[in-house]
This record gives C-alpha cells, sequence and structure tokens, in this order.
C-alpha cells in the first residue's frame, strides 16, 4: 500500500507546478556537465530532447498540487466533491507552511476544502477535523503531514471552511 494526499472541492483551484524543475535540452545537460544515467547515456540520445532537471535531488520533493488523479476508486470512497487535485511533496515545515498559505488564499466563501491523506485501497471510516479556514495551522498540517510528530494519523481529513459572512 502506498500513502496518498489529495484535495477534494466543487470547483477548481489552480495547480502548483515545481518551481525548482526546468526542462533543458540533453545538449544543455552535457554542457552543465550533468552525469546521464547508465541506462540511458546522453549519447544514445538526440541532443534535442528535453529532460526534467533538478539542481539538487532534494528539490524533486517541492510542494505540487495537480488537477486530477491516478486512483478514482480510492478517492470516490471518500468524497463526492467533482474536483480532486493530486498533492505531492516531502513533509518538511517549510512546504507545509507553503500548503497552508495555498489552501488559505484559494477557499471560496460559503465552500469547503476537503484535505485528505489516506493509504490506498484500505478504506477506513474517517472521521475529518473541521476547521474555518482562519483557524488552521501548520500544527494541524504537521500533525497530518508529519510522520514523526507525536499525533501524526495516517488516515486523516481536514475539512476547511470559509462562510459567506467572513
Amino acid at each position: 500500500m502506498s500513502i496518498y494526499s489529495f484535495i477534494a472541492t466543487d470547483y477548481e483551484i489552480p495547480e502548483v507546478k515545481n518551481s525548482k524543475e526546468r526542462i533543458i535540452t540533453v545538449q544543455e545537460a552535457i554542457k552543465l556537465g550533468v552525469e546521464a544515467h547508465k541506462f540511458m547515456p546522453w549519447e544514445k540520445m538526440n541532443p534535442d530532447d528535453k529532460i526534467i532537471f533538478f539542481e539538487k535531488e532534494s528539490d524533486v520533493d517541492e510542494l505540487v498540487i495537480k488537477k486530477g488523479t491516478n486512483f478514482e476508486k480510492n478517492v470516490k470512497w471518500y468524497t463526492h466533491k467533482p474536483f480532486i487535485y493530486s498533492i505531492h511533496f516531502e513533509y518538511s515545515e517549510l512546504r507545509v507552511k507553503q500548503l497552508l498559505e495555498y489552501l488559505k488564499e484559494n477557499i471560496s466563501k460559503g465552500h469547503q476544502l476537503e484535505l485528505w491523506l489516506i493509504w490506498l485501497d484500505d478504506k477506513q471510516s474517517i472521521k475529518p477535523n473541521i476547521f474555518n479556514y482562519e483557524e488552521l495551522s501548520i500544527r494541524d498540517l504537521k500533525q497530518m503531514y508529519d510522520c514523526q510528530d507525536k499525533k501524526y494519523v495516517y488516515h486523516n481529513c481536514i475539512i476547511i471552511e470559509k462562510q459567506n459572512y467572513i
């Protein structure tokens, strides 16, 4: 089984791309001195082919939020919201802070955002924690995403609300 995190909502929200990701050509990679993978040496590739490049290995793990999911049957067991956004990142305080800011910036008045953390193919009954968007904190997301945290729960849901009168 694998862990999977997603946002569910009834309206579209923006995607977040990895800001550290660069698309370069094989020729540019060679000039930069990037070492090719042993199974695909640069000499076997067209110099104009494009590759994804990261300065550091840790840059691969930046916050990414992408519309859609490859796990439809798992997601639909937990939510009936029509818009699903997959969340990918490796936990760090900075990335959780970025996620918190993203959630607060993208919740619309009179709506909810559901934030889920599940194990694929392990259907559990999860009691959501409900927060007004102003109350949601880094601490709440840390408990959801930092497996080293004492209060970490590997099946989790946070529902964020923004009332019309706010």
